[in-house]
């Protein structure tokens, strides 16, 4: 007799807890983000592989020369860069980078070029796991040098392809993190550069007289030259 009453009291508690565990619209709980041990310390932390997106803001300087030039033929711009990438991998990321800037002249005012461009590029980082991590990058895109007050048509002919290949140091803070990178650039000629006379004739008056020399061009550098280039940036990433 006594058996039965035990049954008979536990069986509404069974039955409650097989009505919560099967409620209609109820919504399994979410796997918790991935971790991984820290290899100094030993202990359990949140592995970069939670937070693929990346986006990030770098400040920094950009000059370019013609190939073998002296110094003071290289021109030299103040830069900003925007940064998106995408970890593939826990070692492999893929970034695309905008940047732009105008020239800086040697008093420290502004020249009257502007740069901007873009690339495609590839990381690979090292020790990606810890707070301290370092990466190599490659990447293929496009850089334009020209007036500041240059159209859209001058512009996109004075495109140059260039090849990057750079390192970069990372310290990071779970989500948000700082960095500094130096990228190696080999510039290609521009996309004019066939159609361009590098010496035009000399200006005519209206009589048929020679006229006054055209003024040198504000660039240092040749639209069939193959010019090398080099960026020193830092700046600050938030990942997502």
């Amino acid at each position: 007799m006594s058996t039965r009453l035990l049954v008979l009291a536990l069986a509404p508690l069974f039955a409650t807890a097989t009505a919560y565990a099967q409620a209609p619209g109820e919504v399994a709980p979410e796997a918790a983000p991935p971790t991984t041990v820290d290899p100094c310390s030993g202990a359990p932390h949140q592995s970069v592989m939670a937070n693929r997106w990346a986006v990030g803001i770098n400040l920094g300087a950009f000059s370019v020369a013609p190939k073998d030039a002296t110094d003071d033929q290289t021109t030299d711009f103040r830069t900003s860069e925007l940064s998106i990438r995408y970890r593939v991998g826990l070692h492999l990321e893929l970034e695309l980078l905008l940047n732009g800037g105008r020239q800086v002249l040697k008093d420290n005012t502004d020249g009257q070029l502007a740069m901007g461009g873009g690339t495609f590029g590839l990381r690979y980082r090292f020790a990606a796991e810890r707070p301290w991590n370092w990466w190599l990058m490659g990447g293929l895109g496009a850089t334009v040098i020209e007036r500041k007050d240059s159209t859209r048509e001058e512009r996109d002919a004075a495109t140059r392809p260039h090849m990057a290949l750079g390192i970069g140091l990372e310290r990071r803070f779970r989500r948000f993190a700082l960095q500094a990178e130096l990228r190696a650039l080999a510039i290609g000629p521009r996309k004019d550069s066939n159609n361009v006379d590098t010496a035009p004739p000399m200006p005519l008056n209206p009589d048929g007289s020679p006229g006054m020399p055209l003024p040198p061009p504000t660039s240092t550098t040749n639209p069939q030259d193959e010019l090398s280039g080099g960026t020193f940036t830092i700046g600050a990433s938030f990942y997502c």
